[in-house]
């Protein structure tokens, strides 16, 4: 039945066709190779001349900021030790002109021996000749130093300055290296020379300091530094004179290309690349000296750089020629032996369809189709496990079997994944012969000939029914447990924790990693009683339950309540092998228990009354607070609306300002003056609360309000000793300060005046000594009376200490207006005193300052009146005077 269920192939020239095919896309993928290989050598060697340049870009920037760095901080050495040459011998300031000091010469061979790098240091006068030097050759010579840089005036002191560079050993047999080379500059190639450093010393200007610098010194450290040999270092003065080289065919006193100058002198720090002289091109890195006017200039040939890459892109191409021929001939070898596997391929098809015929042998379901997708067989465990015979299934499509039940959901999408991919696995449920859901892991495979025509599927299916049933059901314990809001435990009975669920993990904070495996004991807090562990052993050893609550502490170290009830789990022979634990954190309902507690005792032992109003603002609760202040028991208010309290004094808009935050914020604050129960007025300072539920309903009102009675009352009498001279019972300074601000602000306004009248009182100290300083402050009280009934009801007569007194006068129409009442107050103030039984006589002086301007403030305002009173004082006393421009320049005391 296997033949005539997978007929085997017929002999064809497909396979023949199929082996040249092969064998020319293989020759194909090896000139592809070829091209891949030639491609990826000529880009790899790109990168890697891109990588040799940018090496050398990069090495020649950190060689000149090297070299920059080296030579700068050697001129910084050499002018240190210079100027200290003064310090150490001071007679060189002190030496006549023409005249060379004292052992000058040891003082400047001692500075030579400290500084490798000079060849010699020499004085010059002012002339220019050379008076001492640690080369007596160079004694009585005048060398041409000019031109040197900084561009300074001659002989400017403590400027270190750079000469050109001069061929020789010193300036007794050297002279300057010309700008332009001649015939003879190459007989003096390989000598690198010296050049001149000058410096006038501030404390000693006659002499001139002269350093031979070695180039040598320099040229020689650049190179035991070097580890590029093609790369050359420069020294340019910033007039593009060379002053050395480590390149033997620089000559010094060479000129800079005035266009590579400017862009050096432009840009100060960089890389460039510049032509060279046989077509390629030059590498250049630059740097100026921070303190000097010089700058370095490392450059390398590219031709020179790239050698050392041409040499290994030569070996490397020639690696790769061979790589890839060793490579040709192994395909070659391997394009042979798939044209023979290929004609052995018929023998191995062959082979595969005869072990197909051990199907009848498996335990899974196994049907064969045709390629209409009509069951042609069924394996004997088919038929087993569905009920179905052979002769029952053959000719019926797979699914079909039972009419009585739908098509299973899977076939459309395995028919349309065998369409396009030969292929389909997945679950599936179909029907029993009895009814019954058959679940099972399903593969199938569509069997071709050589041609590549499908010839039958072959359909295997797994059963799956009594493993999906058990996995339901673990699967419904298992999110009970996984998802259940408390605390789940099993431990064996050693005890070690075995299992906790993800709500344990959440509780206690701890990971599974922490306590698996771990004694229970991990969460004692050491606060739940030994009675309390002992119990509970007790009744799970007896193989009971025990129900109890524990005091733990979580992994923070935060303490918790929790409930728990423990119960043995006892196997077939009703031994006890784990113990279950079902645990409930009560932390927060014990808290709440303790805060609802706590809060009725808060509530009734609080000195501030409390009121808890129903939605319909009814009397539900009150404190004995309440009883004290208001006067009303309980029994008196409950059921009663808080009017009750209402003492008939709140402002109009106080009671809508109120509904309006509660409804808004719920909170409302503020203060009520309420009628007690014996009539009595008190002040109240309440705060209203609307409490509401889930849905956003009001439910309560709370009312918690105090007794504030005496407090209003000292804060009325505070404010009006801070605003009232407790004396005469005047405004006092800070009042006076206010209401003057005011008076401006409204003159202002209305475009009106405003005067100050200062009055001090004439004679005040007379009175004071001889009767005393009860009869002075009666005198004051006095006065005050007669001022206040002298001025109109909306001016301000204040006290500011003394017998000084201020006077506001608003509403002025002119400046004059106020004189009227400075005469009727002056004349008051004049009459006869009767003061402990004696009569007394003072008068008044009194300044006057007119507000008609915008800008004029009210310190300005007293302190012109002030003025005006000094001169009303002067004039005779007993009289006003009208503040005048110029008055502020009258000593004030002279009165």
């Amino acid at each position: 039945m296997a033949d005539s269920l997978l007929p085997l192939p017929e002999a064809t020239p497909t396979g023949r066709r199929l082996g040249r095919g092969s064998v020319a896309l293989l020759v194909g993928l090896q000139l592809l190779l070829v091209a891949s290989v030639v491609a990826g050598l000529y880009f790899s060697g790109q990168h890697l001349r891109g990588v040799v340049l940018d090496h050398t870009r990069s090495h020649a920037q950190v060689q000149a900021h090297n070299l920059e760095d080296s030579m700068t901080q050697s001129f910084n050495l050499l002018d240190m030790h210079l100027r200290a040459l003064v310090a150490e011998h001071p007679e060189i300031q002190y030496a006549e002109q023409g005249v060379a000091p004292r052992d000058l010469e040891k003082a400047l061979t001692a500075l030579q021996n400290k500084l490798p790098y000079v060849r010699s240091l020499s004085v010059l006068e002012r002339s220019g000749r050379v008076l001492a030097s640690t080369q007596a050759a160079n004694i009585g010579q005048q060398p041409a130093l000019e031109p040197l840089l900084p561009h300074v005036a001659p002989h400017t002191p403590g400027v270190l300055r750079f000469g050109v560079p001069w061929r020789g050993r010193d300036f007794a047999d050297g002279s300057p290296w010309p700008s332009t080379p001649g015939p003879e500059a190459s007989s003096h190639a390989r000598d690198a020379g010296f050049f001149p450093v000058t410096l006038v010393l501030p404390e000693a200007p006659q002499w001139t300091i002269v350093a031979a610098i070695n180039s040598d010194y320099f040229i020689n450290q650049a190179l035991n530094h070097e580890a590029m040999p093609a790369l050359r270092h420069q020294l340019y003065t910033d007039q593009g004179t060379l002053l050395l080289s480590t390149a033997e065919d620089d000559l010094p006193g060479t000129v800079l290309d005035g266009a590579r100058l400017a862009a050096v002198l432009e840009r100060q720090v960089g890389v460039a690349q510049w032509p060279g002289p046989r077509g390629d091109a030059w590498l250049v890195a630059f740097r100026p000296s921070r303190n000097y006017p010089w700058f370095v200039q490392s450059q390398a040939s590219s031709t020179q750089v790239l050698q050392p890459w041409r040499r290994d892109m030569r070996q490397l191409a020639l690696l790769a020629g061979l790589t890839l021929v060793l490579v040709l001939l192994t395909t070659g070898a391997l394009t042979w032996r798939v044209r023979r596997s290929l004609q052995r391929e018929e023998q191995r098809l062959e082979e595969t369809r005869l072990a197909a015929s051990v199907f009848a042998h498996s335990s899974d379901f196994i049907v064969i189709t045709d390629r209409q997708g009509r069951i042609v067989t069924v394996n004997p465990a088919f038929e087993r496990g569905t009920g179905f015979s052979a002769a029952e299934a053959t000719g019926c499509l797979p699914g079909h079997l039972s009419p009585s039940h739908p098509v299973p959901a899977h076939l459309d999408a395995m028919w349309a994944a065998m369409a396009t991919e030969g292929a389909w696995q997945g679950e599936v449920i179909d029907w029993r012969k009895d009814g019954t859901p058959l679940t099972g892991w399903l593969t199938v495979n569509a069997i071709r000939d050589s041609a590549g025509r499908v010839v039958n599927y072959v359909g295997v299916l797994h059963d799956l029914s009594r493993l999906r049933a058990d996995e339901a059901t673990i699967r419904k314990l298992s999110l009970a447990v996984e998802q259940s809001p408390t605390s789940i435990v099993i431990t064996s009975t050693a005890p070690a924790i075995e299992y906790a669920n993800p709500h344990f993990f959440h509780t206690t904070g701890y990971t599974p990693a922490e306590v698996l495996g771990a004694n229970p004991r991990v969460l004692q807090s050491g606060q739940t009683s030994q009675a309390t562990y002992e119990a509970m052993w007790a009744e799970l050893v007896a193989g009971r339950v025990w129900q109890g609550e524990f005091v733990n502490r979580r992994k923070s170290g935060e303490l918790y309540i929790e409930n728990a009830t423990i119960a043995p789990l006892v196997d077939d022979q009703g031994r006890i092998t784990h113990y279950l634990g079902i645990k409930q954190d009560i932390t927060a309902a014990k808290e709440a228990e303790k805060a609802l507690r706590l809060a009725a005792s808060v509530v009734a032992n609080t000195h501030e009354g409390v009121m808890v109003c129903d939605a319909a603002q009814r009397i539900i609760e009150v404190n004995p607070a309440f009883t004290r202040i208001t006067g009303y028991t309980a029994t008196e208010v409950l059921g009663r609306k808080p009017s009750l309290l209402s003492s008939g004094r709140r402002s109009r808009e106080q009671y809508p300002a109120m509904w309006q935050a509660l409804n808004q914020h719920g909170h409302w604050q503020g203060e009520f003056w309420n009628r007690h129960k014996n009539g009595s007025l008190y002040a109240a300072a309440s705060a209203v609360n609307a409490l509401r539920d889930a849905a956003g309903q009001v439910t309560h009102y709370v009312s918690v309000f105090s007794d504030i009675t005496e407090r209003k009352h000292q804060q009325e009498q505070l404010e009006r000793l801070a605003h009232f001279d407790p004396l005469t019972g005047l405004p006092n300074r800070a009042l006076l300060a206010d209401r003057l601000q005011q008076g401006l602000a409204r003159a202002q306004r209305a475009r009106q005046g405003l005067a100050v009248c200062f009055m001090d009182l004439d004679g005040f100290k007379a009175v004071n000594d001889a009767h005393g300083h009860d009869a002075g402050d009666d005198l004051l009280a006095e006065v005050a009376r007669r001022l206040q009934g002298s001025i109109r009801a909306g001016d301000t007569a204040a006290r500011l200490g003394g017998d000084e007194f201020v006077l506001l006068l608003g509403g002025l129409h002119h400046p004059r207006e106020c004189e009227d009442t400075a005469r009727r107050v002056l004349h008051a103030v004049a009459l006869p005193i009767e003061v402990e039984g004696h009569t007394v006589h003072v008068s008044a002086s009194m300044g006057i300052s007119v507000f008609q301007r915008d800008g004029c403030e009210a310190e300005q305002l007293l302190r012109q009146a002030d003025q005006a009173m000094y001169q009303a004082k002067q004039r005779g006393r007993n009289r006003y005077v009208l503040y005048a421009p110029g008055m502020a320049d009258a000593d004030p005391g002279s009165a």
